[in-house]
């Protein structure tokens, strides 16, 4: 199938130094890649109350079967990219994608159909994201990276904003499973622009890589921040939602236009200050933003004013946000190029591993201290994370 997809792609070549009018195409269809693979994770949960009572019954296995298939796509692409080079990866898993996403339009209440479109759909995007991480990677030199990795993630936090709205207007218009088509309807057009814009390199994954990132210390601290810091950011603000409905702050009912809000901000702030990441230094911009989360989460546990929650509220989210793409530029610097898939790869895997520990961790918390305990213990995360960058990780090259 991936062989299929990229039969009329242009033949292999070097992707060193694009000009740079080609690499700016290139990031803008691997950033439109990002976005329509982003809407698979963001759509589901808006859907939930509109859903067949055939398929709520089942809403936690519908969840958990995306999130286990995207891990398991992003490590399969540690093989896939061995074998046929990363855009050819990420072209067929973008078709993958599109298939499964059109597929879920003719799906009513068939719970077995449904959790398995959702388990291919979460495996594609896990190898598809790999890839394209990859690519940004390979294609923009490391002096400019914080900045392209920021457009990069900028597509992915872009469809909280777009797709949470989207899918709940359709839905109350009696069509809940059209957002899918949408979804198919962006896939598809960045494929094509995939097709057109990414370069196809020669270079493919040694055998070995996995391995050699695994013994490379900076490699293995960015791992490690990346899996302390995802985890403890995406996992509090899941958990959030329970705690400003029964504090009476936000009832869950009007919620969607607040995290619409910050889903704008965490967009201005991956794109926005991604430049600023290559002019201070990416490990020093992690470090900075590292020591402003601790802040927040500290604030945000002592229970502000709600004037006072909603602005510390912003400046976590374009913190977080900003801090993303530079994490990302810091560790695919700490490889060597032919090794980018592997160590992109393992990223995705540490960060699921991230959410899920944290998960673990705080649910005892939250039943012993409330909502406070599981803020103090994203706090200890993030400085956790900036130890590690501040002891192990180097700038890359």
């Amino acid at each position: 199938m991936i062989a299929a997809v990229t039969a009329s792609a242009p033949p292999s070549s070097p992707v060193a130094e694009l000009p740079r009018g080609q690499e700016r195409m290139a990031l803008a269809a691997l950033a439109l890649a990002a976005f329509a693979l982003n809407l698979n994770t963001s759509v589901l949960g808006a859907l939930l109350p509109f859903l067949p009572a055939t398929l709520v019954a089942h809403k936690e296995s519908l969840i958990g079967a995306a999130a286990a298939g995207s891990a398991v796509g992003a490590l399969w692409v540690l093989s896939l990219a061995r074998h046929y080079g990363r855009a050819t990866v990420l072209l067929g898993g973008m078709f993958v994608f599109l298939v499964a996403s059109a597929a879920h339009l003719f799906v009513a209440d068939d719970y077995l159909a449904f959790v398995v479109l959702r388990a291919v759909s979460g495996a594609a995007v896990g190898v598809a994201y790999a890839a394209a991480s990859a690519l940004v990677a390979e294609i923009v030199p490391y002096a400019r990276r914080g900045s392209a990795m920021g457009m990069f993630t900028a597509g992915m936090f872009l469809a909280i904003p777009v797709g949470l709205p989207l899918a709940v207007v359709l839905a109350q218009a009696g069509h809940w499973q059209a957002v899918f088509g949408v979804q198919a309807a962006v896939a598809g057009l960045g494929l094509w622009w995939a097709l057109r814009a990414v370069p196809r390199s020669p270079t493919t994954e040694p055998v070995g890589s996995f391995k050699a990132v695994l013994g490379n210390r900076p490699a293995l601290a960015g791992l490690a921040a990346t899996m302390l810091h995802v985890g403890s950011f995406f996992t509090t603000v899941q958990l959030a939602t329970t705690w400003l409905d029964s504090s009476g702050r936000v009832p869950r009912g009007e919620q969607m236009w607040l995290w619409i809000g910050l889903g704008l901000a965490s967009v201005v702030g991956s794109a926005g200050l991604g430049r600023l990441s290559d002019r201070l230094g990416k490990r020093n911009f992690v470090l900075v933003s590292s020591a402003v989360l601790v802040a927040c989460f500290l604030v945000l546990a002592r229970e502000p004013d709600s004037a006072l929650l909603l602005g510390v509220g912003l400046v976590l989210a374009v913190t977080a946000a900003a801090r993303t793409g530079p994490l990302q530029a810091l560790v695919s610097g700490a490889v060597p190029k032919e090794q980018l898939a592997t160590v992109m790869a393992l990223r995705a895997g540490t960060m699921q591993l991230g959410v899920f520990g944290f998960a673990l961790a705080a649910g005892p918390l939250a039943a012993e201290l409330g909502f406070r305990g599981v803020l103090f213990l994203a706090a200890g995360c993030q400085a956790a994370s900036y130890v590690v960058i501040r002891g192990f990780a180097r700038e890359g090259r």
